[in-house]
């Protein structure tokens, strides 16, 4: 219910935000055939890229593979290892 809601004021928002624009005589078809503004999104979308290929992609990259080992190694195993004790009909907590 509540993602719902968050989508549809999202929504909402959108429309409002049109609706204001239209109001100040903004054209948006003409706002996006403008080149210099393609040009500016495409020259911000290029440096956001090239930052996250290179500082950020690979801070995320480390920090990824060590979530995912800790989470294989430890909580996982640890999963398995339970479940295998309770399959077998022993109590995981109390195991000795």
């Amino acid at each position: 219910m509540d993602k719902n809601r968050g989508f549809i004021q999202l929504i909402v928002i959108f429309l409002l935000l049109v609706v204001i624009l239209s109001l100040l005589g903004v054209s948006l078809s003409a706002l996006f055939q403008n080149k210099t503004l393609q040009e500016n999104f495409s020259f911000i979308g290029k440096a956001l890229k090239a930052v996250l290929d290179s500082w950020v992609g690979k801070t995320i990259g480390v920090v990824w593979e060590f979530a995912k080992s800790f989470f294989v190694d430890f909580i996982w195993s640890a999963f398995i290892d339970a479940m295998n004790a309770i399959k077998a009909g022993q109590n995981p907590i109390l195991k000795q």
